[in-house]
């Protein structure tokens, strides 16, 4: 089952075919089989699933650009990553963007421009923010939140 309607379906594949560029890789953190449950201690992942069948939709829309991997963290192997995670990132690289939580409503179409911007290395920073990060001289992490509200 889809979680992307028939129609958004066909104008992401329109959308990546015409600005695709490079391939992309994203990566879905979950924990399978806990359905809606709610379980104490964060053992539950009300939307595991709805997150995978939106990821493997977004894959679809363009499979010869997006690489999908489901990472299961039941097993606890992924070092403590909140699920659902979703990474997009350069193939082979250390993703550099990701969602914790379900990426829906208007977080969506964040995700759609990240892909986009990945895959074309396109970034629309202004000359001075460019000479502003340029003259960082440790690591910077930006952190943006999001809420409906």
């Amino acid at each position: 089952m889809s979680i992307l309607t028939d129609r958004l379906r066909e104008q992401l594949r329109e959308r990546f075919a015409e600005r695709l560029r490079d391939p992309v890789q994203l990566t879905l953190f979950t924990r399978p089989g806990s359905g809606r449950l709610i379980l104490p201690s964060g053992l539950g992942c009300p939307t595991c699933e709805d997150a995978k069948q939106m990821a493997e939709d977004l894959a679809a829309a363009a499979p010869e650009r997006i690489r999908l991997d489901v990472v299961d963290v039941s097993g606890g192997g992924a070092g403590g990553v909140e699920v659902p995670t979703l990474t997009v990132g350069v193939p082979d690289q250390e993703p550099r963007i990701r969602w914790q939580g379900l990426p829906a409503g208007f977080e969506f179409a964040t995700v759609v421009d990240a892909i986009e911007r990945v895959s074309t290395g396109a970034h629309d920073l202004s000359p001075a923010s460019l000479q502003g990060l340029a003259a960082a001289r440790e690591p910077v992490e930006i952190m943006v939140f999001a809420t409906p509200g």
